[in-house]
């Protein structure tokens, strides 16, 4: 269940999707990361699963933005 959810960039950036994944990689060094996905329109999405929550990065062209869902709190990651 996602309870938090944190827009990283207001518009498209492969640069802010790569930081937004490598600061999720380095606050939790044991998190396995998916396969990378990529839709038709060209947005990516990282999903992350770490101590059983899911934390995902996405870079999404439909709604604009580079974003994080996540059921556990990243403030101290994204403040």
């Amino acid at each position: 269940m996602t309870q938090y959810d944190y827009t990283i960039y207001k518009d498209n950036s492969p640069q802010k999707f790569k930081e937004a994944c490598t600061k999720i990689s380095r606050a939790f060094p044991q998190a396995k990361k998916s396969k990378l996905l990529v839709d038709v329109d060209g947005s990516t999405i990282q999903a992350f699963t770490a101590d059983g929550h899911s934390i995902r990065v996405y870079d999404d062209y439909e709604i604009g933005a580079v974003f994080v869902t996540s059921d556990v709190n990243l403030d101290s990651i994204f403040s």
